[in-house]
């Protein structure tokens, strides 16, 4: 087995694992795991203490690598996997605090569950995408299939999007895991394929100092620019990245948001 067949075969475990874990939570606690009540976002005074946003790229369904379009210490954030009725909001929150904006890449059968949480992620300023509608390892599926597992996944968070304004052209594959016939299908279909430059394996049990070390490790070796991946739905989910924005800030990093022409994200 390859190491990177290897590396996939233990994303896959640890995902399923945290879902059931999820399920076991929400079974007992049934009230902890219904939709929070979007609360208003912090007053924060955005000035030069914060780390902000440097620009905005707008991209469309013929953007191409978001990684090619990025200057000397400009990063892209993002976020998978969610949203979570538990953990997004603080998230949210950490980005607020910094005045900062990020791209969440959403699960299309918790965007069926948590409508209200994605309206939030638009409203207080962040662009969406679609991350399938189970989290499947797509290259593994037929081709009708692995179609139907992004279609319905972006029918689900544009679903959540009706009468907002925004619809979103962004996707990125479960694992970032993909090849020819399937990333020409998604363009086929109008969608931005986002990948990932510098991810902090939060998914394993890394503890947040851990993670922000890895990703800072990761944008050097690929000449201190890209698009960082982390995961809201995941324990300290908001520790991570209230770490992760202060040290980006602390070593001179800009970020850059990604909007949408054709929806005004």
């Amino acid at each position: 087995m390859s190491i990177g067949l290897f590396y996939m075969k233990i994303r896959q475990g640890m995902h399923a694992w945290h879902q059931a874990g999820i399920s076991i939570v929400c079974a007992l606690a049934i009230a902890a795991c219904s939709d929070a009540t979007p609360t208003e976002a912090p007053v924060i005074a955005c000035d030069n203490t914060k780390l902000g946003v440097e620009r905005t790229i707008t991209v469309t369904a013929d953007t191409g690598s978001i990684e090619t379009l990025l200057n000397d210490r400009e990063v892209v954030l993002t976020f998978d996997d969610g949203p979570d009725p538990r953990r997004t909001l603080p998230v949210l929150d950490q980005l607020d605090l910094q005045c900062t904006k990020a791209t969440f890449f959403l699960l299309g059968e918790q965007a069926d569950r948590h409508p209200d949480i994605i309206r939030e992620i638009g409203r207080r300023g962040h662009s969406l995408g679609g991350h399938s509608w189970s989290h499947a390892n797509l290259p593994t599926l037929t081709t009708e299939a692995a179609h139907g597992e992004v279609s319905t996944g972006m029918d689900a968070v544009n679903a959540a999007l009706s009468g907002t304004g925004a619809t979103a052209i962004m996707f990125r594959f479960p694992f970032v895991a993909t090849n020819a016939e399937l990333s020409a299908d998604v363009r086929e279909m109008g969608l931005l394929e986002v990948g990932v430059t510098a991810d902090g394996a939060d998914w394993t049990k890394n503890r947040p100092e851990a993670s922000v070390e890895m990703i800072l490790q990761k944008l050097g070796l690929a000449g201190r620019k890209g698009v960082i991946l982390l995961h809201d739905p995941f324990d300290k989910s908001d520790e991570r990245v209230s770490l992760l924005l202060s040290r980006l800030k602390q070593d001179g990093y800009k970020v850059v948001a990604l909007g949408s022409a054709e929806t005004g994200q």
